[in-house]
């Protein structure tokens, strides 16, 4: 840095821990070396640790995702006395309970340059009071940003077309996504493949086998019933296979009892904690699927193409984004399992498409979703508004 130059001093909300670690991986470090400081602000949690050894600052507010007002308030106010005493050059806030907070206090406390990042549009998932208030939120959350990232195409056009922002100042980081893909890291080699037998024989899955995956929360939204009732269906025609859901269950949208039993009533249905290895379990499937109602992007889909493997998923904004349809993976109705069973059966019974679609998904990563490229867009972002900062710090 020249002799008497200001060092441009960045802030990266997201609401829980989990979020700021797993949204930027090796985004941190990137920043530290083009000079900038960077603090994240986040709920207390374990992931914090790992935040704080990439090398920056972390300060605590205890934000929930739930709607919990008083506490809100309280944090709303936190954010605002955080932000007029570390006088940040630029905030970048995600996550819908951050967006909101951060957004309103970054606003109140003068900020000069706030940056949204749209990951989705939640409040769709409800209906009623619910959804006008989510509504309310997200139009508050994109109202108060200086610049608004969307991590879709679809998304951005959603966005428009639900009248939170207008198009024409929504950005897209080259074609999308929400953080890339490390290509070096999801890539199919000898090793994974080891590991991918490895976990085969710990699981009882026999070499023969064919196994359809996901991975992502496990909560209804996702599609889950309609996978393992498809999975069910197949598997009364085809017996080597396996399902292999890779996840977390949502405990903000628990399964109800009748989904609990029908996902542990198959000794070919293995439910699986998220795992830090996840290209080894990938390299496990033969097919992945995301029959999820609503999505972003559907960044679990562009792991599974990078790691050579077709996908399906439904036909909706987000998932469009990362699946060329037919050549790719294919698209099905969403809540629709005979779509869903009719489009794994196309692929359980042609091999050679498999392969195809899982050779095309990886040329097409490669092209469009480089986790470098990404990073170095948002990058761009940040230096343009930087330059362009829309109001002085009081």
């Amino acid at each position: 840095m020249a002799p008497g130059k200001h060092q441009k001093k960045i802030c990266i909300v997201t609401t829980v821990d989990s979020s700021l670690y797993v949204l930027f991986p090796g985004f941190f470090p990137l920043l530290l070396k083009k000079g900038f400081e960077v603090v994240g602000i986040c709920a207390d949690g374990p992931w914090v640790e790992k935040v704080r050894n990439q090398g920056i600052r972390v300060i605590i507010v205890p934000m929930t995702r739930s709607f919990t007002p008083w506490q809100d308030l309280k944090c709303f106010w936190r954010l605002y006395c955080i932000f007029k005493q570390e006088r940040f050059d630029l905030i970048h806030y995600s996550t819908p309970k951050a967006a909101l907070l951060a957004g309103l206090a970054g606003r109140a406390a003068r900020c000069p340059a706030l940056l949204y990042t749209l990951r989705g549009l939640g409040y769709t998932a409800f209906n009623g009071a619910k959804r006008v208030i989510g509504k309310y939120c997200e139009k508050m959350a994109c109202r108060s940003a200086h610049g608004i990232i969307s991590i879709s195409t679809s998304l951005k056009q959603g966005a428009a077309g639900e009248n939170l922002v207008p198009n024409n100042r929504i950005k897209i980081l080259g074609a999308g996504s929400s953080k890339g893909i490390d290509l070096s890291y999801f890539q199919l080699n000898e090793s994974r493949i080891a590991h991918a037998q490895k976990i085969k024989r710990t699981l009882g899955i026999k070499g023969d086998s064919l196994v359809i995956g996901y991975t992502g929360r496990l909560t209804e939204e996702k599609g889950i019933v309609e996978l393992v009732n498809a999975f069910t269906g197949l598997r009364k025609i085809y017996s080597n296979l396996h399902l292999l859901l890779i996840g977390h269950v949502d405990q903000r949208s628990p399964f109800s009892q009748e989904t609990s039993e029908l996902l542990n009533a198959s000794q070919y249905i293995h439910l699986i904690p998220f795992k830090d290895n996840l290209p080894d379990y990938l390299a496990v499937m033969d097919i992945l699927v995301l029959p999820s109602y609503r999505e972003g992007f559907g960044n679990s889909l562009i792991e599974a193409s990078a790691m050579l493997v077709p996908v399906v998923a439904t036909d909706i904004p987000g998932c469009r984004d990362a699946v060329i349809n037919g050549k790719t993976g294919l698209l099905v109705k969403p809540h629709d399992v005979l779509s869903l069973q009719k489009a794994l059966k196309e692929l359980i019974e042609t091999p050679a498409q498999r392969i195809t679609m899982g050779e095309n998904g990886r040329r097409w990563v490669r092209e469009n979703f480089d986790r470098r490229t990404i990073w170095s867009k948002l990058i761009e972002v940040y230096e343009e508004m930087l330059a362009t900062s829309h109001q002085p710090q009081s």
